[in-house]
């Protein structure tokens, strides 16, 4: 799981949530999976979600109610997931055609809340304060939000106002930055890919849909980003998913262990 101010991020294959360890979840190359966010707060949260720094969304964001929470099975056309996330082995040859992206093997989850809305009582502060600003108030409909909007004609600033949640249109964010991992040769041209390189595509058909909905002004964003994997930190390829009831095996002592641990608890043996 990985958490960031009230929000979740989860990745799942075959039903089963992934262990998420320093930032990395490791599977096997072919697999397909799905993204699990939830949204612990008390306000809804828009959400972004970019796959090897393309957008996944078709130019759109999802809604999350509060404490609700969205398994996203694929890339959407529309409103409809028409097929699910597969993550495969970036080849060489899958290099030469498609090149290297600084984001390959990331997901990036950007999210932000609505603003909190005010309490009952403006509306009551804002017809007091009229007097003083002589210009009447008047209020601007937007769906079922307001946007309060009043003059101080006595203010060198010319003009206040205090925002009822004006919904906002949908929007995907641009691409993310991330670190490269690709090497270059002194002309910078890429090498072969890494070993531990994968990229996700388009794999089996699914038909999930949504539905277009509103959501009020949005505070600033923040992100949570997690990396695939399908070769362990020794170099071996993930012949099975690590899901978060996955026991280790030391290989040394033959100790269990939660698929959390780095070493062993009784010998110091690298897990992998």
């Amino acid at each position: 799981m990985t958490y960031k101010d009230y929000f979740v991020v989860e990745v799942k294959v075959n039903g089963k949530i992934m262990r998420i360890r320093d930032g990395a979840v490791y599977l096997p190359y072919g697999s397909e999976y799905s993204i699990l966010l939830k949204n612990l707060n008390t306000r809804k949260a828009s959400v972004n979600v970019s796959v090897d720094g393309e957008d996944t969304l078709d130019n759109h964001s999802l809604i999350l109610d509060a404490n609700g929470e969205i398994e996203l099975q694929g890339f959407l056309r529309g409103n409809v997931a028409k097929n699910r996330f597969r993550f495969i082995h970036k080849t060489e040859q899958i290099q030469k055609h498609r090149g290297d992206r600084a984001d390959d093997g990331m997901i990036r989850i950007e999210f932000a809340y609505e603003k909190p809305q005010p309490d009952p009582w403006i509306k009551e502060t804002i017809k007091e304060v009229h007097h003083y600003y002589n210009t009447p108030v008047k209020p601007q409909y937007y769906g079922s939000a307001i946007d309060w909007t009043y003059t101080n004609n006595d203010s060198s600033d010319g003009s206040r106002s205090v925002s009822m949640g004006e919904p906002v249109a949908m929007a995907a964010s641009g691409p993310p930055v991330a670190e490269s991992n690709v090497t270059c040769d002194s002309l910078g041209i890429a090498d072969v890919p890494l070993a531990d390189e994968g990229i996700t595509v388009k794999g089996s058909e699914c038909s999930q849909q949504f539905r277009y909905g509103f959501i009020g002004e949005l505070e600033n964003s923040e992100a949570i980003v997690i990396q695939l994997k399908g070769i362990t930190d020794t170099g071996n390829q993930v012949s099975q998913p690590v899901t978060v009831q996955t026991k280790l095996t030391c290989p040394t002592c033959g100790t269990k262990f939660k698929s959390s641990m780095k070493y062993c608890g009784n010998c110091g043996t690298f897990l992998e």
